[in-house]
C-alpha cells in the first residue's frame, strides 16, 4: 500500500513538472514573438527617424546632408542585447538586436565635425607649406615638436558616440598658436643667424690673423707656428653652447641651444707673440739706426748752439727717445748692446728716454700715436726707463747704462706711451 502511494505522489509530481515545461515553453515563444515584434517596430522607428532627419538636413547644409547619406550604416547603429523570460523556475535568455536612435544624433554630429575637420586641415596645410618655404629648416625642426600638442590638436568625441565612431576626433585651428608659432621661429632664427654669423667672423679673424702673421715669418719658423697653432686652436676658437629661451602665451617656455664660436685674441696674441720672438730673438739693428724716421724723421744734424747728448750701452740694445719741452720726439736712435752713439741737439731742455730689449721685430706694434701706429720693438726682456728733464746750453750730457759702483746716474721706470706718444 505504501508502495503504490509513493509511485501515485511521483507521477503526480512528474505531470505537473511536464505541465510547467510545456506552459513555459507556450509563453516563451509568445514571449519571443513579441521580442521579435518589438525588433521590427523598434526597426521601423529607427528608419523613421533617419528619413527624417534626411528631410530636415536636405533644407540645410547640402554638404552635411552629403556626409550624412555617405556615413549612414544602419549596422553601425544595431547592437545585439540580451533580455530573459522566467516562468516559476526556469528561466531562458534571448537575444534580439536593437537600433539604437542615439547613432542618429551622434552621426550628424560626425558630418558636422567632419566638415569642420576639412576645413580645418585645409587651413592647417595651408600655414604648414607657407611655414616651411618661409623657415625651412626651422620649420622642419621645431613643427614635429608642437604638432599634436599644440598646432594640430585632436579632441575626442563624446563618450556616447564613440562606440559608433571610435577613430572619430575634432582636429582644432587656433591662428593665435599659430601666429605665435611664427614668431618663435622668427625669434629663432634670427639668434640662429647671429650665432652663425658671431662663428663665421671668428673663423675669418683666425684665418685673417694667421695669414698676417705668416706673411711677417720667415720660412723656417712658420712651421714652427703651425705646430703651435695646432696645440692650442681649441683655446684661440672657443666653442661654446648657449642656452636661449622664448616665452610665448601659447606655446609656453621654450628652451634651446645654439653653439658658438668666439676668437680669443689674448691666447692667439701669446702664441704671436711667441712666434716673433723665436724669429727676432737674436735680430738687432745697426747702431744709428732709426726704426721710427717715418714718425719722429731722421735728423741728428745741428750746425749752431748746438749740445750733444751721448749714450754708452751695456749688455742689452737700447732704443733711444729724446723729448723737447713740448713733449715731442725730436731725436731717436737704436744702440747695439756695449755701444755708444752721439745725438746732436740744438741747445734747450730735454727728456732721454730708454727702451731696452733683446731680438728686434721691426713688424711689432707697439702704440697709435699722432703719425699713426708705430711699429718695431723688441720681443723680450722689454723695460722702459727714463731721466728727469735736463738743460743744455753747449754741453754734452753722458749716459752709461752699465752698472758702476758709486755711479751718479739712476733712472725712472716709465712705459711705452710715454716714451713714444
Amino acid at each position: 500500500m505504501k508502495n503504490k502511494i509513493l509511485i501515485g505522489v511521483a507521477l503526480l509530481l512528474l505531470s505537473l513538472v511536464l505541465l510547467i515545461r510545456y506552459q513555459f515553453r507556450t509563453k516563451f515563444e509568445t514571449f519571443r514573438t513579441e521580442i521579435s515584434h518589438y525588433e521590427t517596430a523598434q526597426l521601423e522607428i529607427f528608419r523613421k527617424e533617419k528619413e527624417a532627419r534626411l528631410l530636415l538636413l536636405s533644407n540645410g547644409d547640402t554638404k552635411i546632408y552629403t556626409l550624412f547619406t555617405q556615413f549612414f550604416d544602419e549596422s553601425t547603429a544595431i547592437s545585439e542585447k540580451d533580455t530573459s523570460f522566467s516562468f516559476l523556475y526556469l528561466r531562458k535568455n534571448i537575444k534580439y538586436k536593437y537600433a539604437s536612435i542615439k547613432y542618429i544624433d551622434c552621426l550628424n554630429s560626425k558630418c558636422i565635425i567632419e566638415e569642420q575637420n576639412e576645413v580645418n586641415k585645409k587651413l592647417i596645410n595651408n600655414k604648414v607649406s607657407e611655414f616651411q618655404k618661409k623657415f625651412g629648416e626651422t620649420f622642419s625642426l621645431w613643427y614635429p615638436k608642437f604638432k599634436d600638442e599644440k598646432l594640430l590638436r585632436k579632441l575626442n568625441i563624446s563618450d556616447e558616440c564613440i562606440n559608433f565612431f571610435p577613430g572619430l576626433f575634432e582636429v582644432t585651428f587656433d591662428q593665435i598658436i599659430w601666429n605665435d608659432f611664427a614668431i618663435f621661429m622668427g625669434a629663432y632664427n634670427s639668434e640662429k643667424k647671429d650665432s652663425e654669423i658671431q662663428s663665421m667672423q671668428a673663423e675669418y679673424i683666425y684665418a685673417s690673423s694667421v695669414a698676417k702673421v705668416k706673411s711677417e715669418l720667415k720660412n723656417d719658423v712658420i712651421d714652427y707656428f703651425d705646430e703651435k697653432l695646432s696645440d692650442r686652436k681649441p683655446q684661440i676658437l672657443i666653442t661654446e653652447t648657449v642656452t636661449k629661451e622664448f616665452n610665448s602665451p601659447t606655446l609656453g617656455l621654450i628652451t634651446y641651444n645654439f653653439s658658438t664660436t668666439s676668437f680669443n685674441n689674448q691666447t692667439f696674441q701669446k702664441i704671436s707673440d711667441d712666434v716673433f720672438e723665436e724669429q727676432w730673438k737674436f735680430n738687432s739693428l745697426n747702431t744709428g739706426a732709426m726704426p721710427y724716421s717715418y714718425c719722429y724723421g731722421s735728423n741728428n744734424y745741428c750746425d749752431y748752439g748746438c749740445s750733444k747728448i751721448s749714450v754708452r750701452t751695456g749688455s742689452s740694445d737700447v732704443l733711444v727717445t729724446i723729448k723737447d719741452i713740448r713733449g715731442e720726439v725730436v731725436r731717436h736712435g737704436y744702440i747695439e748692446a756695449g755701444r755708444t752713439f752721439t745725438f746732436n741737439i740744438p741747445d734747450g731742455r730735454y727728456q732721454v728716454f730708454f727702451y731696452a730689449g733683446i731680438g728686434w721685430n721691426p713688424q711689432k706694434f707697439m702704440t697709435t700715436n699722432s703719425c699713426g701706429s708705430l711699429r718695431g720693438g723688441f720681443v723680450s726682456g722689454e723695460n722702459f726707463s727714463k731721466d728727469d728733464y735736463i738743460s743744455l746750453y753747449s754741453q754734452v750730457m753722458s749716459y752709461e747704462l752699465v752698472l758702476q759702483q758709486n755711479g751718479n746716474l739712476s733712472t725712472e721706470p716709465s712705459s711705452m706711451n710715454e716714451a713714444f706718444k
